[in-house]
């Protein structure tokens, strides 16, 4: 990605907008070599499809909930859906880590122009399971997994590679409301990690947590309750490896104070200088935040600029987040926001990087639903994003297109079955505005397995998933970019 050009891009989406032009000293000070690798490190690391022909790839699955050891039933657990949009069979193998378990090995084959659904918890044993799973070939084959949990279900695509860091700018701990990190190493050796949390009270580096093990081919899962977490209604969390690599996930079972619902997601790999936040939706003043967390030396100088519907009369917001601190903005407080939806994209004036993750909690007809995403960082816009999993035919509102460049986008969304990928009747000529996001529904009797989206300019796409099981409302989750 040409990385000037996206400045360039940002600043006139921007000024169409809010009417303002901003460039950053910090951008223009940087060296074009310096940024091109900013780009790079951030666009390998967040789950991705690999765009060219590959010998392998690998999926690492975050993991999912089980209701004790060699427990059997419904209403916990997950699967994964492993999609091949190719021509030819894709074989490979799903390795699953317990805790104090030793991994267990599964062939799998998946059929051309189809997805394999496989149920990575049935029989295994402990409170979570996670796995890996390693296709042979497989052009543009995808991954992602589903958890189930009494309190609902939630969808995250697997990364591709394990990570020497990792951060989560929303915890939450109130009302005795249970946050799990999951933490999966798939090396044959141990990796070693410092753990650093943040609350509203200041940082914290429990003795414990320096140098924890994580051993060889295995799973482990920190209650941040009981390591000094507990009441908290913010909890920012950075884990860096010593030696070695590790794969980390929020398991979130949300219990009161102003939260209900189960979430399972990734946190970020990577910190990055630029982030979109394209789910917002202040249409009956949800309780709705942003929470910026900044994990580095360095204090950050944030610049926000909101569009859409609903953020078209918000200013620009300059920001602080000290170093190691989290700054949460609540939709009540910003001034001009409408009830309506938005998108906001944040950028760095000063500093080395931030993570950004967005919470909104709405009422419904007879409870409350929570959901969470982690925002998108523009480093992984893209012209082609991949669908895996199945959605319903006729949900409304399923996919959101936002188009994070200057130039009016072009857009078509393809279903791929037997026949390979094929146009969508209705959703093969969508524009999309500079700056913009539209919202696409499916059409009601189609049958849809997996999905394409083909544009011709950059776009962050999202789903929008009604929850099946538990609490209801809505699980909002990214496509993959075809890279």
């Amino acid at each position: 990605m040409n990385t000037w050009r996206r400045v360039l891009s940002l600043a006139v989406v921007a000024a169409s907008a809010a009417g303002v032009l901003l460039l950053s000293e910090s951008h223009k000070n940087k060296t074009a070599q310096d940024l091109t690798n900013v780009v790079a490190n951030v666009q390998d690391s967040f789950p991705h499809v690999a765009g060219t022909a590959a010998i392998s790839s690998s999926w690492y699955c975050p993991g999912v909930p089980l209701g004790g050891d060699a427990y059997v039933g419904n209403d916990y657990g997950g699967i994964i859906t492993v999609s091949n949009p190719t021509d030819t069979e894709v074989q490979g193998v799903v390795t699953r880590y317990g805790i104090d378990h030793e991994p267990e090995v599964v062939p799998i084959i998946v059929p051309p122009r189809d997805s394999l659904i496989y149920n990575f918890s049935q029989g295994a044993r402990g409170a979570y399971v996670s796995a890996l799973v390693e296709l042979a070939g497989g052009k543009g084959a995808s991954v992602e997994q589903r958890a189930v949990y009494p309190a609902g279900d939630s969808t995250q695509p697997c990364v591709n590679q394990p990570s020497p860091q990792w951060f989560f700018a929303d915890g939450f701990t109130a009302s005795d409301s249970k946050e799990d990190l999951l933490l999966t190493n798939p090396l044959p050796d141990a990796t070693v990690i410092n753990v650093r949390f943040v609350t509203k009270d200041g940082e914290r580096q429990p003795s414990a947590l320096q140098g924890y093990v994580l051993p060889p081919h295995s799973l482990r899962v920190l209650d941040m309750a009981s390591q000094g977490a507990r009441g908290e209604d913010l909890v920012g969390v950075e884990l860096r490896a010593v030696s070695g690599t590790f794969v980390a996930a929020r398991a979130q079972h949300y219990l009161g104070t102003g939260r209900l619902g189960y979430s399972v997601k990734l946190g970020a790999p990577e910190t990055s200088t630029d982030w979109w936040v394209t789910t917002g939706d202040y249409q009956g003043k949800p309780n709705e935040q942003i929470i910026l967390f900044n994990p580095t030396e360095d204090d950050a100088k944030v610049v926000a600029l909101f569009s859409g519907g609903g953020g078209v009369g918000v200013a620009p917001l300059n920001l602080t987040v000290p170093s190691h601190r989290v700054v949460s903005l609540a939709m009540a407080n910003i001034a001009g926001l409408t009830e309506n939806r938005f998108a906001v994209s944040f950028s760095l004036l000063e500093g080395s990087g931030i993570v950004v993750e967005h919470v909104s909690t709405r009422q419904l007809e007879k409870s409350m639903a929570t959901t969470v995403d982690l925002g998108v960082p523009f480093a992984i816009a893209a012209k082609q994003w991949a669908v895996p999993s199945p959605i319903a035919p006729g949900t409304p509102d399923a996919i959101s297109l936002t188009n994070v460049t200057a130039l009016q986008a072009s857009v078509r969304i393809e279903g791929v079955g037997p026949a390979g990928a094929l146009p969508i009747a209705g959703l093969d000529a969508l524009v999309v505005e500079p700056g913009a996001t539209r919202y696409v529904s499916l059409p009601e009797g189609a049958v849809l397995g997996q999905l394409r989206v083909v544009s011709t300019q950059d776009l962050v796409v999202m789903r929008s998933l009604p929850r099946t099981f538990g609490v209801k409302g809505r699980d909002l989750v990214s496509a993959l970019p075809v890279k």
